[in-house]
């Protein structure tokens, strides 16, 4: 149980957490009304993902100049996705991150790398294209080489490293060099490969808990295939910078195993032949609900944006 209060208003004044969960709710409708349009899903989908990101780090930076209280724990960590893993193996014991992070993927599957992520949307920014009508490369048209066995290498060595820190009995300042080091590395990759090939770099084939969420995913019912009435037209390869779509991926109709679910493919197609499923429901009724799941814990963790 946290010893202060989890939402940051009731920090400050006693009761003002409601306040802010009316602020929240609103917002979460407001996101919703956007998304629901798929035209307009991938634009709005960006925006308050980048939106959680600039709140989380402002958070962070005013725990570190102002106050304490901006941090959830009270104590510093590191703001570096890995750590989610790397810290609790480091300290052998849980917290409250590892358990947000398993909840999201029950609940709406690989989401986390596309919405709640507070790294990932400086991987989104960086890949970014200039124009929708960019004329694709050979080597974007092709999947990421060894992307699994760079995913797979990544996780072991920063697990292997937390616990060796701990064996050790390293204290937190030690670890804190390499720690750093592996941060601004990921962050490197982002600024000179991601914005290279146009393809989210860090998350495809860096991020530790990147590869976590893509083998976990499948514990969620949610899927996206790719319908028979797909003229293999090609244009939602663009759309994709989590290098879940190729032309192999169109032919067997259904995106890769590192897609996210984040829908920006079915903005793009011009043919409705993207579609979610869940279950026998309805593909509409299906996104619908994924929406629903998926902006209700966006806004929650947007409601706890501090480290």
């Amino acid at each position: 149980m946290m010893n202060t209060p989890m939402l940051m208003l009731d920090r400050f004044i006693d009761g003002a957490g409601w306040f802010q969960i009316t602020i929240l709710a609103f917002y979460g409708a407001f996101l919703a009304n956007k998304m629901q349009d798929p035209s307009q899903s991938a634009v709005w989908r960006k925006r308050s993902w980048l939106l959680f990101s600039i709140l989380f780090f402002i958070q962070f930076g005013l725990g570190l100049i102002a106050d304490e209280r901006f941090l959830m724990s009270g104590h510093l960590h590191l703001p570096a996705p890995f750590m989610i893993i790397a810290g609790p193996a480091y300290r052998g014991q849980m917290t409250i991150m590892p358990i947000m992070l398993l909840s999201s993927i029950v609940l709406s599957g690989p989401a986390w790398c596309s919405h709640y992520c507070y790294l990932g949307a400086w991987d989104s920014l960086a890949a970014k294209r200039r124009t929708k009508n960019l004329r694709l490369k050979k080597d974007e048209r092709e999947p990421i080489r060894n992307k699994w066995i760079w995913k797979g290498s990544f996780l072991f060595l920063t697990m292997l490293g937390a616990i060796i820190f701990r064996l050790a009995g390293l204290s937190a300042w030690q670890t804190l060099g390499p720690a750093l080091a592996l941060a601004l590395f990921g962050v490197g990759i982002m600024v000179f490969i991601s914005r290279k090939r146009k393809k989210m770099i860090h998350c495809v084939a860096f991020c530790p808990i990147g590869t976590i969420v893509n083998f976990a995913r499948f514990v969620s019912p949610f899927r996206i295939s790719i319908e028979s009435s797909c003229t293999s037209c090609m244009k939602c390869i663009p759309s994709c910078h989590y290098d879940a779509l190729n032309i192999k991926d169109i032919k067997n109709g259904k995106p890769g195993l590192s897609c996210t679910l984040c829908g920006d493919c079915v903005t793009s197609c011009e043919f409705n032949s993207i579609r979610y499923h869940f279950f026998r429901m309805k593909p509409q009724t299906s996104r619908n609900l994924y929406l629903f799941i998926t902006i209700s814990l966006h806004i929650l963790c947007l409601g706890l944006a501090r480290m």
